[in-house]
């Protein structure tokens, strides 16, 4: 049995980033707190499609083209949107006895019992680009859609009839919205630091570091705060 190659191998093995590189994009993956395969498209060192065939290899799921699917509406329509959206994935059909899913990362444990409870089904996953599963979202559940789980009638079983008022954000718009947060407050703490002995209010504690420091701080803070608000109306 050939043993399973991890990302960075792949990544480097195939060209699609340098050792140099790869050494930048984990300090910025471990910072940020997100996946390797994540922070190299964020980053744009590779192709999208390159770098999510790597990151299928290495966790021995199968890459396709979104496109290349045929959604059977009437399977997506019996998920939530809120689900779908929050844990990003699309149900594309049932396939060979499974409920097969489109995403860009393997469906947590959670929610794959949920879909096998409703469905009655194992499921299954293939791996596809963002942009691709996104748009796909966005066509199948769009945020002014509120839908329900249900699961096929039966004489014992009643569909569930509250709507969802409101949905959270998607994996991706949260991991946005946390790093441009972190961005607010490192360039406002940045500015008021280097910033204090030419600031009238700031001039008379100009030379005590730990006080400079510590309304840095709370400028950074305070920045962070409104952008966290802001994004998340």
């Amino acid at each position: 049995m050939t043993e399973r190659r991890k990302l960075e191998s792949i990544l480097t093995a195939n060209g699609l980033v340098s050792e140099e590189q790869l050494k930048q994009v984990l300090s910025y993956a471990q910072a940020v707190g997100i996946d390797l395969h994540e922070a190299v498209l964020q980053k744009k060192i590779a192709p999208p499609e390159a770098v999510m065939q790597a990151y299928a290899e290495s966790i021995g799921t199968p890459f396709v083209y979104f496109a290349d699917l045929s959604v059977d509406e009437g399977v997506a329509a019996r998920v939530d949107s809120m689900t779908a959206r929050q844990h990003s994935f699309v149900p594309v059909s049932i396939d060979q006895g499974y409920l097969l899913l489109a995403t860009t990362k393997p469906i947590i444990p959670d929610v794959a019992d949920k879909l096998q409870m409703v469905f009655n089904l194992p499921v299954k996953w293939v791996i596809c680009t963002p942009t691709e599963l996104n748009a796909a979202i966005a066509k199948y559940y769009p945020r002014d859609a509120a839908r329900m789980v249900q699961a096929e009638p039966t004489s014992s079983s009643r569909p569930a009839t509250q709507p969802k008022s409101s949905e959270p954000l998607s994996d991706e718009e949260k991991k946005d919205r946390s790093l441009k947060t972190l961005v607010a407050f490192n360039f406002t703490f940045a500015f008021v630091y280097f910033a204090s002995p030419y600031l009238p209010l700031l001039k008379i504690i100009a030379t005590h570091v730990t006080a400079i420091l510590l309304c840095s701080a709370i400028a950074g803070g305070i920045a962070a705060s409104v952008t966290w608000k802001t994004l998340s109306r």
